[in-house]
């Protein structure tokens, strides 16, 4: 089995560990725009009501932000290119390399 086909191989099998990291992001998704939703629409202005509808949306938009990085990380970890493969590569090619 060549070099690259490992690195394919290493690739595609984070790429598999990352979708299933983006699904399990993906099922908290309700229950942060529920969160959001019921703190959005509280009566008054307490400023406890005030802090947890902020602390909900920062949530909200960190959850959101991971899985738009995840959703990227997924693809360009399955293509495997030659950014990836030459990195991979070159790290094992420098270490056996004769001084």
């Amino acid at each position: 089995m060549s070099a690259k086909n490992v690195v394919t191989i290493v690739c595609r099998a984070l790429a598999v560990y990352l979708l299933f990291w983006f699904l399990s992001d993906l099922t908290y998704l309700p229950s942060h725009l529920f969160a959001l939703w019921h703190h959005k629409n509280g009566l008054g202005t307490q400023i406890g009501t005030t802090y947890w509808r902020d602390s909900e949306r920062i949530s909200l938009v960190f959850l959101l932000l991971r899985m738009v990085v995840l959703f990227f990380a997924v693809q360009w970890f399955y293509r495997s290119g030659p950014a990836l493969q030459g990195y991979f590569l070159a790290s094992s090619g420098e270490e056996t390399a004769p001084n």
